[in-house]
């Protein structure tokens, strides 16, 4: 009796399961919706058309604002994703080596940028969202972008060597 109550539970389980795929094949076969794809991978970090799509239309904004005429938009498409790819490469590499840019470094970057475009941090962050952009997506890229000019900063400083004869006979030419 007990083993039949059990078999019988079980039969509406599977029963339970099942009833979602049937009902789903008995409406037909639905379309399948692209929502994003994987373009490209640096590393272990993705890129995807959604983020190629978005820095595409920001960049085209750009140059119309600037007055300069737009490229094609495979050609655009290329050259934004080509600078996506060494951007990641960088800032991963800048990761590895503990290179990091500090929330008040970065305020008072933010601060600068809106000073030279004579405005106040509120009016800088109206005219970002007004142009479609986040804050806080704006935040991260001038993080990311003082980040990769440090390394850049720090691999030209690696290769410069001066000499003590060097500075010697500088000095002689500046008395």
């Amino acid at each position: 009796m007990e083993r039949t109550a059990i078999m019988a539970g079980g039969l509406v389980f599977a029963a339970a399961l099942a009833s979602p795929s049937l009902a789903a094949t008995a409406q037909g076969p639905r379309s399948v919706q692209l929502i994003d794809r994987v373009v490209v991978v640096v590393n272990d970090e993705v890129i995807t058309r959604h983020d190629l799509g978005k820095r595409a239309r920001v960049a085209a904004a750009q140059l119309k604002r600037q007055g300069a005429s737009l490229p094609p938009q495979a050609v655009l498409e290329k050259q934004i994703l080509e600078r996506m790819i060494t951007d990641r490469v960088q800032l991963q590499f800048a990761k590895e080596t503990g290179l990091r840019v500090d929330d008040t470094e970065l305020d008072r970057a933010i601060s600068r940028i809106a000073g030279e475009n004579k405005l106040s941090l509120q009016q800088l962050r109206a005219a970002l969202e007004r142009d479609g952009v986040a804050f806080t997506r704006f935040r991260e890229d001038i993080r990311s972008e003082i980040t990769i000019a440090r390394l850049r900063e720090r691999a030209v400083e690696s290769r410069i060597t001066v000499t003590e004869g060097e500075i010697d006979n500088f000095i002689r030419t500046q008395q």
